[in-house]
């Protein structure tokens, strides 16, 4: 499955989700069926839900984040474990962050030696889990490509790059985590994002008749903040 048809497909699936959920709270609001006790036991199933449509994609790191926080929360949302439980296995948090790193340190090693702050890349693909990442792009042609922060922040400036003339896309995804893009203001930025308990903001002031970036993804529990 192509890019785009699966970024279609998850649209489709989380818009379903959340038109769903819209009819059951207008529902509860004017007292037509009463949804609370319902709601108030099995809401964390929207993070299982929305973590399941990312597993056949690239972004399935996050999915998986997403469907054991979900799983956490429903279990003792249901009362089958407690928060003194959870707190417990609290070193096991310390053990996943210490792999991921271990696991990001072999990879980056493995490919180029170190991590490089400046960057001419014309696509970009890199992720930011339990971690920061600053870049600045220089590349001349521009084309776009797809970045994720899963517990993490990710700052990217692209004021020094230029876009390839018939513009380009950028995929962003913040699961709880941040990314703040910066760009040019000769840059007309499309901002087709979505947003679940995140935040999507687009404070750029763009002037009309420049190269276009549409900029997709989700804030999930996140934010994604576009700037000059």
């Amino acid at each position: 499955m192509s890019n785009g048809s699966h970024r279609k497909s998850n649209n489709f699936w989380i818009g379903l989700a959340l038109v769903i959920l819209g009819v059951i709270f207008l529902s509860d609001t004017f007292h037509i069926i009463r949804f609370g006790r319902l709601i108030s036991n099995w809401w964390p199933l929207i993070l299982i839900i929305v973590g399941v449509t990312k597993l056949s994609g690239k972004d399935s790191k996050g999915g998986w984040i997403l469907i054991i926080v979900g799983i956490i929360l429903q279990l003792t949302t249901l009362h089958i474990v407690g928060w003194h439980f959870i707190g417990r296995l609290w070193p096991v948090i310390l053990i996943i962050i210490g792999i991921g790193l271990l696991l990001r340190r072999s990879s980056s090693d493995s490919c180029c030696g170190k991590d490089f702050t400046e960057s001419s890349e014309d696509m970009l693909e890199f992720d930011a889990i339990f971690s920061g990442t600053e870049k600045q792009i220089t590349s001349q042609k521009f084309r776009g490509g797809e970045i994720s922060a899963i517990f993490g922040n990710i700052k990217l400036d692209l004021r020094s790059a230029k876009i390839v003339p018939e513009g380009c896309t950028l995929t962003a995804d913040s699961i709880f985590g941040s990314i703040e893009i910066y760009v040019s203001p000769d840059v007309m930025v499309n901002l087709q994002g979505s947003q679940i308990l995140g935040r999507f903001d687009n404070r750029t002031n763009s002037v009309e008749g420049g190269p276009t970036m549409t900029i997709k993804g989700d804030a999930i529990f996140g934010n994604i903040r576009i700037s000059n």
